[in-house]
C-alpha cells in the first residue's frame, strides 16, 4: 500500500513539472502465466487472468516512460508434466502476486493519437520491477525482476490508444514457486534461478489533460 501511495504521488507531481497533455493512463487486462522448476519451457502454460494500471509519459513520437501496477495469478503441477525429476516430485503451487514497474518504451514508428496519419506502431519495453507474492502455508516470497517484452498499439482518437503486449518477467528470486534449484556446492544459484512471471493481454489508455486546442504538429 505504501509503494502504491509513492506512486501515485510521484506521478502527481511528475504531472505538475511536466507537460500534463503528454500523460497517458489506462488499464490492462489479460493473463498471467509462470515458467520455472515446474514449467522449464512451456509459454502460456495455466493462464490465470491479471489486470493493471498504467501510468505513460510520452516525451516525443518515439520514447515514452512509464509504470505500471498488476496483479495476477500463477500456477504450476508437476503431474502436467512427463519429465522424470517432475514426476518424483510431484510439487505444485497457487499463489497470487503483486508487481510495480518502471519501464522505457520505444515506438518503432513515429506515435501520437492527435494526428491520424500517425495511428499505429509496434513498440518495444524494458526495465525494472518489484514483485511480491504473499505467504502461503510454506513460504512468501518478493523480488526484483526484469521485465522486457513488446507489441502493438492503434490510436483510436486524440485521446484514446488502444493495443495488446507480451511483457516476460526475469526474477531475481527461485522462490516464486517454493522449489529451490541449485548451483555448484548444492548452494542456491541467484545467477541460473529460473523463475519468470509473463503478463499477456489488452490494453486501453486515455490522454485526460489533452487540450483541443493543441497543436498537433509538435509536441510541446
Amino acid at each position: 500500500m505504501r509503494t502504491a501511495t509513492l506512486l501515485i504521488l510521484l506521478i502527481f507531481f511528475a504531472g505538475k513539472a511536466f507537460p500534463s497533455e503528454n500523460l497517458d493512463i489506462g488499464i490492462f487486462g489479460g493473463t498471467s502465466y509462470y515458467m520455472g522448476n515446474i514449467n522449464t519451457s512451456r509459454h502460456f502454460y495455466n493462464l490465470s487472468p491479471a489486470f493493471g494500471a498504467v501510468f505513460k509519459y510520452n516525451f516525443n513520437e518515439h520514447y515514452s516512460i512509464r509504470t505500471g501496477l498488476n496483479y495476477g495469478e500463477v500456477k504450476a503441477f508437476d503431474a502436467d508434466f512427463g519429465g522424470n525429476i517432475n514426476q518424483a516430485r510431484q510439487a505444485g503451487f497457487v499463489n497470487n502476486f503483486y508487481d510495480i514497474s518502471l519501464q522505457g518504451e520505444f515506438n518503432f514508428r513515429p506515435f501520437k493519437v492527435t494526428i491520424f496519419a500517425k495511428p499505429f506502431t509496434t513498440f518495444i519495453t524494458a526495465g525494472l520491477a518489484y514483485m511480491f507474492v504473499p505467504g502461503t502455508e510454506t513460504h512468501s516470497a518478493s523480488s526484483l525482476n526484469l521485465p522486457f517484452g513488446g507489441g502493438v498499439k492503434y490510436g483510436l482518437s486524440r485521446k484514446v490508444t488502444i493495443g495488446m503486449e507480451w511483457i516476460l518477467k526475469k526474477s531475481f528470486s527461485d522462490d516464486i514457486d517454493g522449489v529451490k534449484s541449485f548451483g555448484q556446492f548444492n548452494s542456491p544459484s541467484l545467477v541460473h534461478n529460473n523463475d519468470w512471471v509473463s503478463l499477456a493481454g489488452f490494453f486501453i489508455t486515455i490522454k485526460p489533460f489533452e487540450r483541443r486546442g493543441d497543436c498537433p504538429a509538435y509536441w510541446n
